[in-house]
């Protein structure tokens, strides 16, 4: 779904959030109705909110493109907003990152200054008919960069 100002929008399904709030709220009840020994409470409270600011910042990743020609990205551990004329170039390669090689396939920007930039939102595992919805994911952002109107979706 977009609002009138976004042109694009890339967003988790809407089952991955169902399922995310699913799980917090099932670890939250976990924690809270029988809460652990005076000793591992305070180990517990903190891996409670690792985990649900973990799940939350998944549950936000998005690629938004506006009129004005800004594009936001929201990825896992960052914010940022590119100007259209920024994107040289949209493309897909591994997504490899913190646990290094092997995580599937995304979605990357490469820059007018040459760095690259991943779009988490679009990150799948590696598989034929996933590599096509990246693909077509890779199109709407490159008719997007290009100026072309999106076809409504």
């Amino acid at each position: 779904m977009t609002t009138t100002d976004e042109q694009l929008a890339l967003r988790p399904p809407g089952w991955v959030r169902a399922l995310g709030a699913v799980v917090v709220v099932a670890w939250l009840h976990t924690f809270l109705s029988d809460p652990p020994p005076g000793y591992y409470l305070l180990p517990g409270a903190l891996l409670t909110v690792l985990v649900v600011a973990f799940l939350l910042r998944v549950a936000l990743c998005s690629v938004i493109a506006t009129a004005d020609g800004r594009l936001t990205v929201r990825n896992i551990a960052s914010t940022r907003t590119f100007l259209r004329q920024q994107v040289e170039v949209v493309g897909i390669d591994r997504a490899d990152g913190w646990l290094g090689r092997g995580r599937g396939w995304a979605v990357f920007l490469v820059l007018e200054d040459g760095s690259r930039h991943r779009l988490d939102v679009t990150e799948m595992p590696s598989s034929g008919e996933v590599l096509g919805r990246l693909e077509r994911q890779a199109d709407e952002i490159r008719g997007w960069v290009s100026g072309r109107p999106q076809p409504p979706r």
